[in-house]
C-alpha cells in the first residue's frame, strides 16, 4: 500500500491520468471480491431466439461539482450478476452503447475472486469491446427485454441519450 493511501484512507485516490478512484475506506466498505451468485436450475427456461439487449455506458468519466473527474462506468456486479441469472433462465445477450464505443466498467469494484463473474465477463468481452451503436438499432422487436445495468457511469451519457429515449 502506498504512503498516500496509508495517510489518507478517507480521501479519493488520484490516478496517473489525474482522475480519481474511491478512497480505500470506501472500497473496503462498498466493494466485494465475490458475489452471492448461486447458479439456478429452472424447470422451464426461455427457449426463444430473442436476446436481451444490454445497454451500457461507454463514458467512464464523471465530472464532479469541484471539477475533479471520478472514474466510473457500469458497476461490474450490477451488470454481471443479473446477467448470470438471465443466462441461467435461458437468455443470451446483445450489448449496445450510445456511441458504439467499448463498454466502460468501474474496474475498482470488480469482484476479482468471483469465477462466475470472470467467466461471464470473458464470454461477452468481444461484445463489450465492439458493441452495437444504439442509433443503429432500428427496432426493439428482436429483443426479449432491455437491461440497463447500474453504476454511476449510467448517469454520464445514458440519461441524456436521445437514442435511448426513442
Amino acid at each position: 500500500m502506498g504512503l498516500s493511501k496509508w495517510l489518507h484512507p478517507l480521501t479519493a485516490q488520484k490516478t496517473e491520468d489525474g482522475t480519481y478512484d474511491p478512497s480505500p475506506f470506501t472500497l473496503a466498505l462498498g466493494t466485494s471480491t465475490k458475489t452471492s451468485y448461486i447458479a439456478q436450475n429452472y424447470e422451464t427456461k426461455y427457449t426463444g431466439n430473442k436476446p436481451i439487449l444490454v445497454i451500457c455506458t461507454d463514458d467512464g468519466k464523471m465530472k464532479m461539482k469541484n471539477d475533479k473527474v471520478f472514474n466510473t462506468g457500469n458497476h461490474p456486479i450490477e451488470m454481471f450478476l443479473p446477467m448470470l441469472h438471465f443466462r441461467d433462465a435461458g437468455f443470451t445477450f446483445d450489448i449496445a452503447t450510445v456511441s458504439g464505443g467499448p463498454v466502460v466498467l468501474e474496474m475498482w469494484a470488480y469482484p476479482t475472486k468471483d469465477e462466475h463473474v470472470k467467466s461471464l465477463h470473458e464470454s461477452v468481452q468481444s461484445m463489450m469491446d465492439k458493441p452495437k451503436k444504439l442509433a443503429d438499432i432500428e427496432s426493439l422487436d428482436g429483443y426479449a427485454a432491455i437491461f440497463i445495468p447500474g453504476g454511476h457511469g449510467a448517469m454520464v451519457n445514458l440519461s441524456e441519450s436521445v437514442e435511448l429515449g426513442r
